[in-house]
């Protein structure tokens, strides 16, 4: 596949990205070794990437602080090479501020770190727990945050290294809904507490997207595991069928990102 169809199949603006990721797929392939990313991609790259995997003739993994994160690193291996033992390079960090009065949130910690000048695509999501910010920040970029980050606001904070194992799960929000049938439709109609037809409507004109790739067939399944996004709504995972209302509706349950 050359440069020009390969970039046809993203939706992302940032051509120059993708170009690099495009070399790092091509230079995998000459080499027969694996190689990492250099920035973390949103989902409708990693997720594209994945169900490009056979035509490009190589394999894909991806990363981020937890399972469920948007922004990725993309692990590019070559076809059959087996199981990659070396780590992702990146850290993961905690941001602890010294104020029992005043408790940070997302966006102090966001704008502070990328008021140091580190690009947003070097960064993973983050994760805010009782005021402390969990995340993950390529290992050459982590003794600079270190160093740098000491005061967020007037808040006096301090920044360490952590391990995988003490990140946080991200939180959701547990919501039923009842529901006609399983179809992508009937789920953004409750979700967005629209009728069909509307529901249709922001299908057909690009506002939904199934597992990170925008989907315009109303009748696409829905099953376990499915993430749906809904432009100015939120993010969506499928959790379950739990039951069937007396007028023979399905109760499904669905976990909002918050």
């Amino acid at each position: 596949m050359d440069k020009k169809n390969f970039l046809n199949n993203f939706t992302l603006d940032d051509t120059g990205a993708l170009a690099s990721l495009y070399e790092d797929i091509e230079l995998c392939k000459k080499i027969q070794y694996p190689i990492h990313t250099k920035i973390f991609f949103p989902p409708e790259v990693w997720s594209t990437l994945e169900n490009m995997k056979n035509s490009l003739g190589i394999e894909v993994e991806s990363k981020g602080v937890k399972q469920e994160s948007e922004k990725r690193v993309i692990l590019i291996k070559p076809l059959a090479y087996g199981e990659y033992f070396e780590d992702y390079p990146f850290a993961y960090f905690e941001i602890r501020g010294g104020s029992k009065f005043k408790e940070l949130e997302h966006r102090h910690f966001l704008a502070a770190i990328m008021g140091l000048g580190i690009k947003r695509e070097m960064l993973g999501d983050l994760i805010v727990k009782e005021g402390v910010c969990y995340g993950v920040i390529f290992r050459d970029l982590f003794n600079f945050l270190e160093n740098n980050l000491k005061v967020i606001g007037k808040i006096k904070v301090e920044v360490s290294e952590t391990e995988e194992k003490n990140i946080p799960e991200m939180e959701f929000e547990e919501i039923t809904y009842l529901v006609s049938s399983l179809r992508l439709d009937s789920i953004v109609a409750a979700i967005t507490e629209k009728s069909r037809s509307q529901a249709t409507e922001l299908i057909r004109e690009g506002t939904v997207s199934l597992n990170y790739s925008v989907r315009r067939e109303k009748d696409a399944s829905i099953k376990d595991g499915d993430i749906i996004t809904v432009r100015r709504k939120g993010k969506f995972i499928f959790e379950k069928v739990t039951g069937v209302s007396k007028k023979g509706k399905q109760r499904v349950v669905l976990k909002k990102y918050k």
